[in-house]
């Protein structure tokens, strides 16, 4: 999960159900034969977002379609406006709110996109701070 100043990176995979569903999710892509999932996910915001070097932080396991999800969250400096389209549709940015209502109208790839953007809020920001 990409974030920057309150807003979260989502992407429509072009292997996402077809492009007329238009489900947003977090960018990324399966662990290939022999990688580790830090490996993997820098490999994947490299093939899609041309993408490297990221301080990345282990959000933990998120389940979806019967298999364990990892996700991996990253600050960035700049805006992502390019993107490789053999791989994704649109990258949008957009707020906790944004998520939430997607989230709440089905919007959502996996559904445990918000999920994960809670879980890294709660690291970022403790209760108190």
């Amino acid at each position: 999960m990409l974030h920057r100043n309150g807003r979260y990176l989502l992407a429509v995979h072009s292997s996402f159900w077809g492009a007329s569903d238009r489900r947003w999710g977090l960018p990324g892509g399966a662990i290939e034969r022999g990688e580790s999932p830090v490996q993997a996910v820098r490999r994947e915001l490299n093939e899609e977002l041309s993408l490297s070097e990221l301080q990345l932080t282990e959000l933990g396991a998120f389940h979806y379609k019967k298999a364990q999800h990892m996700v991996f969250a990253a600050p960035l400096a700049e805006e992502i406006t390019e993107y490789r389209t053999s791989e994704l549709l649109d990258v949008g940015w957009f707020s906790l709110s944004d998520v939430t209502d997607m989230h709440r109208h089905c919007k959502l790839h996996a559904y445990y996109e918000l999920d994960a953007i809670n879980r890294l809020r709660r690291l970022t920001h403790p209760a108190g701070d």
